[in-house]
């Protein structure tokens, strides 16, 4: 029997890993860490799963620092000491990744971690803090480096795409054309939209996702499709002679202050005329707030445009542009987000796609829109607009290989005959599922992190870059650097 601790019980783990964690055999979740002012959310949830064999754990302490306290450390030995625990799935808000990491790597413990794999406050206006992301990163690398020298230990990031079932097979297209041709993926366009519209008031005080501790984002969905752009472009890379040793990057965002002249105060009463004025808040006030210190640290980026140069010497290779929108096309049309799942729920419509140019040999376009929340949709979810719509749009050049079809859609259906529509809704949720099993297995069976779809090493580009963007984006310069 395996022991896992969950540290952090918010919305993903309660939808994702907590209900999967119950249907595993030879798996016990023992425990759970989490602020002690969730407490009532937590047990209230775990009462509605008829769950009551599962040790809670809380701390008060809501310190933003690299540094569990000597109390919150002493309890988490305690529990992993009772209850013989290998493993942690640290899914808390990001700030606290790197102190929960750094704890479980000490002791040598298998991990899960959400994405990204740090952040910190201000980083969207603070080099330095922008500069930290990565030196956490090499930090962390260090001690897991140093615990594989004696033991093989699990440590994998929730980058579900690399567990999704088209995305596998998008990858699978480039690999094949990367092998005829030794021409690697020359150029991406990623966009991603979350189609979260959030209200003034709620970007000053909302806590989930937030914008009001100076990041925003790229923090949150928008590392997925930069790491999806980064495993594909790596991935057709054969040839050490094209292999990548030096980037460029620039970035430009929308901050709260640029959204709250995109839709005014006054755009709002147009649309809602029953608006309390108090939750109504003009780019002019602001920008008064931030510079008097009384809203200091709202200054997360709502979306980030960025350019992306990946180098052999003085040579582009790869050309990225990440385009990652939290202001996109929604379906909220109420005031109050009071009760409502800000998971997936008010109002959150996913658009998806990448145009992945292979040379004169390949394009491919992917395609991946929602028009409705989960649930609320009677569309085929296969179909355009579903949850789990996901087309690829392969050209190929056929005078040059006539054994390959110029054009040719492969859909879901294509790629998985049963879509699982009982466990979950929307197929990012079923490539979560996807990860955890991963996890679960890598640990009962030894793998090796070279052969883990998602290990924490293969996140070093993606984290290096991640790190370029913001140093780009607080000093509104392009950033170039070595890729070590």
């Amino acid at each position: 029997m395996k022991n896992i601790l969950l540290i952090g019980c918010g919305y993903h783990a309660r939808r994702i890993y907590v209900p999967h964690l119950m249907t595993l055999q030879n798996i016990k979740l023992s425990a759970i860490v989490d602020l002690i002012s969730q407490k009532k959310i937590i047990e209230d949830y775990l009462t509605e799963k008829s769950i009551n064999d599962v040790e809670l754990l809380y701390t008060d302490n809501t310190e933003i620092s690299d540094e569990l306290s000597k109390k919150e450390v002493s309890n988490l030995d305690v529990l992993i000491k009772k209850y013989n625990i290998s493993a942690a799935i640290i899914s808390t808000e990001p700030l606290a990744h790197f102190k929960y990491a750094k704890w479980a790597l000490e002791r040598g413990l298998n991990i899960l971690m959400d994405k990204p794999i740090t952040t910190e406050c201000d980083v969207s206006t603070d080099i330095k803090k922008a500069e930290k992301i990565y030196k956490d990163y090499l930090f962390l690398k260090n001690l897991y480096l140093n615990q594989l020298k004696t033991k093989n230990i699990a440590f994998i990031l929730q980058a579900q795409r690399r567990h999704h079932d088209g995305f596998r097979k998008t990858r699978d297209l480039i690999l094949e054309i990367s092998k005829r041709t030794n021409c690697p993926v020359t150029s991406i366009q990623a966009f991603h939209s979350d189609g979260q519209w959030r209200f003034p008031k709620e970007i000053i005080e909302q806590s989930y996702h937030p914008y009001n501790q100076g990041y925003g984002k790229m923090s949150h969905s928008g590392y997925h499709s930069l790491d999806t752009a980064i495993w594909f472009a790596q991935s057709s890379i054969l040839d050490r002679e094209k292999k990548y040793n030096n980037y460029k990057v620039y970035s430009q965002v929308v901050r709260p202050v640029d959204f709250m002249l995109q839709i005014k105060p006054e755009d709002y009463v147009n649309l809602f005329p029953s608006i309390p004025k108090e939750d109504l808040i003009s780019s002019f006030e602001l920008k008064k707030m931030i510079n008097e210190g009384i809203a200091s640290s709202v200054t997360g980026e709502l979306d980030a445009h960025t350019l992306i140069a990946l180098r052999h010497s003085d040579l582009t290779i790869t050309n990225i542009s990440s385009h990652a929108i939290h202001n996109g096309f929604s379906q909220r049309n109420w005031i109050s987000a009071k009760g409502r799942d800000l998971y997936k729920g008010n109002g959150r419509v996913r658009h998806e796609s990448y145009t992945i140019e292979q040379g004169p040999f390949q394009c491919i376009i992917v395609n991946s829109f929602q028009s409705h929340e989960i649930f609320k949709s009677e569309i085929n979810p296969i179909s355009v607009g579903g949850e789990y719509h996901y087309d690829i749009h392969i050209f190929r050049n056929s005078t040059l290989f006539p054994d390959l079809k110029p054009y040719e859609l492969i859909t879901m259906n294509d790629i998985k005959a049963q879509v699982d529509l009982l466990y979950s809704r929307g197929h990012q949720e079923e490539a979560r599922r996807n990860c955890l099993e991963e996890y679960i297995s890598a640990i009962e069976n030894n793998i090796p992190p070279n052969e883990q779809t998602s290990n924490f090493l293969d996140h070093e580009l993606s984290t290096q870059i991640l790190s370029a963007i913001y140093k780009s984006i607080s000093s509104q310069t392009e950033v170039r650097g070595d890729i070590k």
